[in-house]
């Protein structure tokens, strides 16, 4: 059964969305959303954390970006190849990178372009209705080059909060800032990451990933959301407001403010089948 199934939520109605097949809970008031996420992080186990991502749109799978458009172990172990020598790049060069747990590192080149195991999450409700009420335009040769800019109202324009489960099976020694069970692992970057790198503790950046098998990495995530909430495009606008902190400036700053983005964009990286650190337009 869904998670939001058998709830009752005022201004919220459980069902089919058209686009996708799926079934959704879709809101129609800023309580009804801020009830629902606290409906489902109400339900969760002593140790476990509900996180959300915004999307413009619903998709079959959720991969991270590393595994997109792969299907077998030998494409997959090639691509882990590629990442290992953008990471010892990366770890060689700016020597911060020694100053916050290594675990952190591939999370962190997440956040600012490179592609990895990890998919970003959130978990604060403003920010994942941020995402999923813009979209992203790249240019350039190597589509380095990403601009932000408010989605177009349509008939129908729908914005979708999914929310993950992870877990804490409280094994082994403990890593700070990261939880870590036999199925996820999830890392909040403001805890394992200093603020120099300023663009996780403004997005409120965790990153989430389902855990491997003997056989390798697990491609598709899908298994570990546990419900969608959906809503009108045009009221997402209209919850969020005008303020300053949700401006592509405040979520998105640039290398004068965020000097740890700055050191990145001085990597001489240039492996870009993996993708590159991002030069962000605000």
């Amino acid at each position: 059964m869904s998670l939001f199934e058998k709830s009752s939520i005022r201004d919220a109605k459980y069902l089919l969305d058209e686009d996708s097949g799926q079934n959704v809970l879709h809101v129609d008031s800023p309580h009804a959303l801020t009830q629902a996420v606290g409906y489902a992080k109400f339900l969760a186990q002593p140790f476990e954390r509900v996180l959300l991502r915004g999307q413009a749109r619903l998709y079959d799978t959720l991969s991270p970006t590393l595994y997109r458009g792969i299907k077998k172990a030998g494409a997959q172990n090639n691509r882990h190849v590629s990442l290992n020598k953008v990471l010892e790049l990366f770890r060689s060069t700016c020597n911060v990178f020694s100053k916050f747990p290594d675990y952190s590192h591939e999370p962190l080149l997440q956040h600012y372009g490179i592609h990895t195991t990890w998919i970003d999450v959130v978990d604060n409700v403003w920010v994942a209705l941020w995402f999923a009420s813009h979209e992203a335009f790249a240019a350039g040769k190597n589509k380095e080059f990403l601009h932000f800019d408010k989605r177009k109202i349509m008939e129908d324009s729908y914005c979708y909060i999914i929310l993950l489960s992870a877990n804490d099976d409280r094994r082994g020694k403990p890593r700070r800032g990261m939880l870590l069970s036999k199925k996820t692992e999830l890392i909040d970057l403001r805890v394992t990451v200093p603020s120099i790198f300023l663009r996780p503790h403004s997005q409120h950046g965790m990153l989430f990933r389902a855990r491997g098998t003997q056989d390798g990495r697990i491609i598709d995530y899908s298994s570990s959301i546990i419900g969608v909430i959906r809503f009108n495009l045009i009221n997402a606008f209209n919850w969020l407001g005008a303020g300053s902190m949700v401006g592509i400036r405040s979520l998105f700053p640039p290398p004068y403010f965020d000097t740890g983005y700055g050191l990145l964009l001085s990597v001489p990286h240039s492996n870009f089948s993996i993708g590159s650190i991002h030069h962000v337009g605000a």
